[in-house]
Order: structure tokens, then sequence, then C-alpha cells
């Protein structure tokens, strides 16, 4: 997952913001998400490049990408234990500079083991960023217009998928995949100097048990279990599970079973994300409508949606056209469902938001692992058209679970 430049975003989506959040500081928050997002999506094209310095094969320089994630995964939720009580701006450029670190020992790694030390230190930074970002909004954007605002800040992972990810193989012809490590993670320094002249958030209540007032093992595991039993909350990270599961599940194989199926080569595959990204850009330009529609009723349609569609998709391979508008119907559902889910999350999170938003970023990279390990023995067994199947169930699963979190969240609310 890192790259060269992603470009910045259109004036038009730092136009017309509530007053809460100025447009430039929109805009800072989505090239902060496309500058984190394509540093992490964009080892997998290089692996080829970093397998052969190493003498290794892909499949194990992969694993580069499995420490990415498992550091997310671990520290993201240590990161809302214990920095609660830290400012936001600061301990989101604080990761984007220890990701710059990161990304530079990366590229001058002189043994593969020092690379996947550096990947794990940029899933740390990850771990810090990414959910810090989310609860930032949370913060400055009332919930009624939060969805509109979350989307366009979402969008910092369409630049990553459209743009950086594609960016990143080619920087790698000219640059070499340690050239394009360094460039990433320059760019990430660049981004951190934006991220500190944001906006004061308002002052948060960071006493009791929701935000850290006490500093032993009992007292974080309080926090924890506040965070958690909120009415909603834990159905809502059954339902961010469910969708990643599903999701990468798909994700990774997808590209695989085209190509097995046409035998073409990378290009293909890649295109597989330009066509995703298309859908995802037009869900997260347009999140307005998650608030106007409803929250939960956006985010239960929009899974639902994907159940059909990860079906449809596995049975179009080898029909173009049918093919390519699953996979933007693809992007615009999962976009939806990203808006919807990290939106909720920060109204049902009251006072443990950073916690809990640092809980759904670790979620989401439990299921990332999940899905491809689980779907792969699927993939491997009975094919692709199994693999859409078994997701859309993974899909439908995830419906549940967000119809149980809508109706506690009435209730509690």
């Amino acid at each position: 997952m890192s790259s060269s430049c992603p470009p910045s975003p259109s004036s038009a989506l730092a136009a017309d913001m509530p007053a809460g959040l100025p447009g430039w500081a929109v805009a800072a928050l989505i090239a902060a998400v496309a500058g984190i997002g394509t540093e992490a999506f964009a080892v997998a094209p290089l692996l080829i490049d970093i397998a052969r310095d190493f003498d290794m094969a892909a499949t194990d320089a992969a694993f580069a990408i499995s420490a990415y994630g498992l550091a997310v995964a671990v520290s993201a939720p240590l990161f809302g234990l214990f920095a609660g009580h830290l400012p936001r701006r600061r301990l989101i450029a604080a990761g984007m500079v220890i990701a710059t670190i990161a990304g530079i020992v990366a590229a001058t790694a002189q043994s593969f083991g020092m690379l996947l030390a550096a990947r794990m230190l940029s899933g740390l930074a990850c771990g810090a960023v990414l959910p810090t970002i989310y609860a930032y909004v949370g913060d400055m954007v009332p919930f009624a217009a939060r969805g509109r605002v979350m989307g366009r800040v979402m969008f910092g992972w369409a630049i990553t998928m459209v743009t950086g990810v594609p960016l990143a193989g080619i920087a790698a012809e000219h640059l070499g995949w340690r050239g394009t490590l360094t460039a990433a993670a320059l760019i990430i320094l660049v981004l951190a100097v934006a991220v500190l002249r944001l906006p004061q958030p308002p002052a948060r209540n960071v006493a009791g048990p929701a935000a850290g007032g006490h500093d032993d093992a009992a007292g974080f595991l309080d926090r924890l279990r506040h965070a958690v039993t909120r009415p909603g909350v834990a159905a809502l990270l059954a339902t961010n599970l469910a969708n990643m599961v599903s999701f990468y599940g798909i994700y990774a194989y997808v590209g695989t079973a085209l190509r097995n199926l046409e035998g073409s080569g990378a290009a293909a595959a890649g295109a597989i994300v330009l066509w995703y990204g298309v859908g995802l850009a037009g869900s997260t330009l347009n999140a307005r409508l998650v608030d106007r529609v409803g929250k939960d009723r956006a985010l239960t349609v929009a899974l639902a949606v994907l159940a059909v569609d990860m079906v449809a998709m596995s049975q179009s391979l080898g029909r173009p056209v049918a093919f390519e508008a699953t996979l933007i119907l693809w992007g615009l559902a999962q976009g939806t469902v990203v808006t919807a889910l990290n939106t909720l999350a920060t109204e049902r999170a009251g006072t443990a938001r950073g916690l809990v938003m640092a809980l759904m970023s670790a979620v989401t990279y439990l299921g990332i692992s999940t899905g491809t390990a689980v779907l792969g023995l699927v993939m491997a067994a009975h094919g692709f058209a199994a693999v859409g199947l078994v997701a859309a169930t993974i899909s439908l699963a995830g419906v549940a679970a967000a119809r149980i979190s809508a109706r506690q969240g009435r209730i509690g609310g």
C-alpha cells in the first residue's frame, strides 16, 4: 500500500461546507486520507520488485502487507485507549510523521526483516491517523450534516484507488520500489504540515470512564466496556466486520479470477480498481444523500445492494459491459456503507468517540485478514462464483447487524 503524489482534491470539494469545518480543512483531511491510504495499498504492485531485491517469492514478500494490517488492528484500539486525551490534530500529524519515518526506513531497508519492521511501524501510524481523522470530523460537524462531510473525507480513498495505486506502479518503473516508497513518505510529511493548521475542535470531556479518567488497567477496561456497551455500538462493529470480510474477500480474488478466465495481465486486473474507484467517487461526492435518506436506512439498503451485486459480479465474468457495471455499483454501494458506518459510529460513540473509531479501524483490518484468508479457501476449493455467494451471505448478515444497531440506537437515544 505506497505511492507517488495523489492529486490535490478539487476546489469544488472544498466549497459549501458547514461552518464548523471550512472547505480548506476538508481538502486537507481528504489529502491526508489519500496519502495514508496510498502508502498502505500501493505496496501490492511493488511486491515482485521487492521480492526480486531480497531474493524471495512474491507470496513471501506479501507478508509486508499482512504485517501492516496486523499492526493497525492492534494499534488502533490502543491509541483509542491511551491517547483519548491528546489533541486530535497533533495526534494525526504525529502519526503522519511516524509514517514518513517508517516509509524512509522501508525504502532503505537492507533486509526483508527491516522492511517488515518498517511496515509494521507504518501500520502503527495508520492506527493513530485514520480513526482520529474520523473522530475529528465527528467533533467538528453537527450530526445532521456529518454524513455529507464524512463522505467528502472518504473521497480520499477514491483518490487512493483511482490514482494513488496505479501511479505507484508507474512510478516504480522509473524510480524503483525504493524511490516510490521514499516519494510517498515525503508526500505524507508535507500533508502533516497542513494538518497542523486545522481548526481547533471544541473542548472535549476527557474525564470519567468514557475518556480516560483512570490510569490503571481496570480503568482502561472500564473505558473499553463503556465504549462497546453504548447503545448500538457493538452491533455497528459487527456490521463493519461483516462488510469488511465480504468486501475484501471479493477484492482479493476478483482480479485473479479475471486473469485466469481471460489469460490477461496485471493491467486488466488494475482496471478493476479503476471501475470500482469511479463508483466509490460517485458515492462519496454525493454523500449528502446519506443525510437525506437517513444514515441507518442508507446503511442497510447499501449492504443489501452489495449482496446482490457480489453474486452478479461473480456470474458476469466474461461479459465485459455487465461486469464493469457491477464494479461501478460495487463502488457506489461500498462508499455509501463506509460513509454511513463511520458517521453513525461517531454519533453512537458519544464521549467515547475516539476509542470507538479506533475500534472501527481495528475491526476493519481484522476483516481484511479474515476475509482474505477464509474466502481464499473458498476460492481454492470452489472458484470465484462460490466466493460471490459466500460474500453475499456475509453482507446480508451485516444487514441484520445494522438493523439491530439502528433499533438499539433509537432506544438508547
